[in-house]
């Protein structure tokens, strides 16, 4: 589950925003908006979102500043910058400071979907964006999330579908129905893709051997685990390991520091 962020003083596109997210992933939670600095700031801090959306006009001080306050606050956080601005100094800025998208007013909502689902991709979780046919009911919603943010906070350990009925008190079938009409997979392919890209978080970021990684997200035998891995991602955790470790370092931190 990704926690999303909307800064901007127009209650308008605050409400347009996340109507829009809401209908369009199913995995994303959005916080409270924030119209100021301060409430942004005191949001970030207490809430810890994963992905920034600010609209940087739309704000009494200038939105950069308050993005780069955020930034050092959250350095691995994904920002997405919405503006009327098309001049060549605030796009070079923005680029500068390593933001997943610049997108202009008026919103072409395509793209802010497509610019979300690269931000919750780069933090290294499964996107499901319009995974639904139709509109979620609240009451769905509520639910998913629920078995979401259990699967998130326990892969690592062995779960399975009655693990997630006993939780829910629901019956065992019901929920593998559900979580494949809700999320378009069934459980155990969601489970197991989430684990290989905290796996590749792990593998680009620490010094863990991959025998400590396979148990970390929950595979005892870590042949079993290079096997799936390589048959998923298409290399085996080595040579991902060699290609891309150092990867997804926050530009940000760039700005901020030198």
């Amino acid at each position: 589950m990704c926690r999303l962020l909307i800064v901007s003083n127009d209650a308008k596109e605050q409400q347009t925003l996340q109507q829009t997210i809401n209908d369009s992933f199913m995995n994303i939670k959005v916080l409270p908006p924030a119209e100021t600095e301060q409430e942004a700031l005191a949001i970030a801090e207490k809430l810890l979102p994963e992905i920034l959306l600010i609209a940087i006009d739309h704000l009494d001080v200038d939105g950069f500043i308050v993005k780069r306050k955020i930034v050092q606050q959250l350095p691995n956080i994904k920002v997405i910058i919405l503006t009327e601005r098309d001049n060549f100094q605030s796009i070079h800025q923005a680029l500068r400071c390593g933001v997943i998208d610049y997108l202009l007013t008026p919103i072409d909502f395509n793209e802010l979907k497509f610019a979300i689902d690269r931000s919750v991709k780069s933090l290294n979780q499964v996107s499901l964006m319009d995974v639904l046919n139709n509109k979620p009911t609240v009451l769905a919603k509520e639910q998913i999330n629920t078995i979401l943010d259990y699967i998130h906070d326990h892969y690592d350990e062995e779960i399975n579908l009655t693990t997630l009925a006993d939780i829910m008190h629901l019956n065992r079938h019901y929920v593998s129905r559900f979580f494949k009409e809700a999320v378009g997979m069934n459980f155990i392919d969601y489970l197991t893709a989430y684990r290989i890209e905290k796996a590749k978080q792990l593998l680009m970021k620490t010094e863990e051997s991959i025998t400590e990684i396979s148990g970390t997200v929950g595979y005892i035998d870590s042949t079993y685990f290079s096997k799936l891995f390589k048959k998923k991602v298409g290399q085996s955790p080595y040579q991902f390991r060699k290609q891309y470790r150092g990867e997804h370092t926050p530009a940000d931190l760039r700005v901020i520091y030198n």
